[in-house]
């Protein structure tokens, strides 16, 4: 499964200059590896990766890491069996599988409950739970940390950047009708975003631009339902590609302008 660049440079054109390019990097690097890093063919080479630039800065230390997929309840087994090997651990516990579906690992929600789902191929519904709950404590402290915000607000930011990615899953997704259904849970990514990123936009003609934008978004989304043509395409493509920034090139979109209000000091 091949992954477009433009796709991956989302996070760069939503962070903008509001942090260091090292940070930046950084981040950008961490939203595709904890969403969509198994649907490539480095993708454990750029964990390890990111895990050693974490731990380098400072950041997320790789035993913090590791004690924190402990404290999820990860049998101590799994662990034994990498012979203290985290890094290796960690590569196997933080990348979604391989394959197409990938995106039923990590594409369902902040919130979502993973321990509700069984996969019968790779991971057990705990394992999945453990796992993405790892995920978002590493999305929020190195938010943390880069930014030097409260958790709040980094948790805020965590979630900018994920539904930022699944916002645009939406448009790169093939949709007909055997597909449609299973492919719908990407569209809480607007619930989400009004959930925790709204309430730390003090600017209102902005905050009232985004709702806008995420309205539009939802009414075009309950059209999945029905018959899916271009006018489907088109007026869902015009709102995402506002919020998130041209779908063909680097030019940013208004979230760019809401990470700025969620990492103001």
């Amino acid at each position: 499964m091949a992954y477009p660049a433009d796709h991956r440079n989302d996070t760069l054109k939503a962070i903008g200059d509001s942090t260091t390019k090292d940070n930046a990097d950084i981040l950008q690097q961490l939203v595709h590896i904890i969403i969509d890093a198994q649907a490539t063919i480095n993708g454990k080479e750029e964990c390890k990766d990111l895990l050693h630039k974490l731990d380098k800065k400072g950041i997320v230390t790789i035993i913090e890491l590791c004690e924190h997929f402990k404290k999820e309840g990860v049998d101590k087994a799994a662990f034994e069996k990498y012979n203290g090997d985290n890094v290796q651990f960690l590569l196997d516990w933080l990348l979604p599988p391989h394959g197409p579906n990938h995106q039923l690992y990590t594409h369902k929600g902040w919130d979502y409950d993973y321990s509700q789902d069984d996969d019968k191929d790779y991971w057990s519904a705990l394992e999945i739970k453990q796992s993405w709950e790892v995920k978002k404590y590493l999305f929020t402290k190195t938010a943390e940390k880069i930014y030097y915000v409260p958790e709040s607000r980094a948790e805020a930011l965590s979630v900018l950047l994920y539904n930022i990615h699944r916002l645009r899953d939406i448009q790169y997704n093939s949709y007909d009708e055997k597909t449609a259904s299973r492919k719908k849970y990407l569209f809480n990514a607007c619930d989400e975003i009004e959930k925790y990123v709204l309430k730390f936009i003090g600017n209102k003609d902005l905050s009232v631009e985004v709702q806008c934008l995420i309205k539009k978004v939802k009414e075009v989304e309950l059209k999945l339902t029905g018959s899916i043509d271009d006018n489907f395409w088109q007026g869902l493509n015009e709102p995402i590609n506002m919020l998130i920034g041209s779908i063909d090139n680097f030019e940013s979109g208004i979230l760019s302008m809401v990470v700025s209000e969620l990492t103001v000091k």
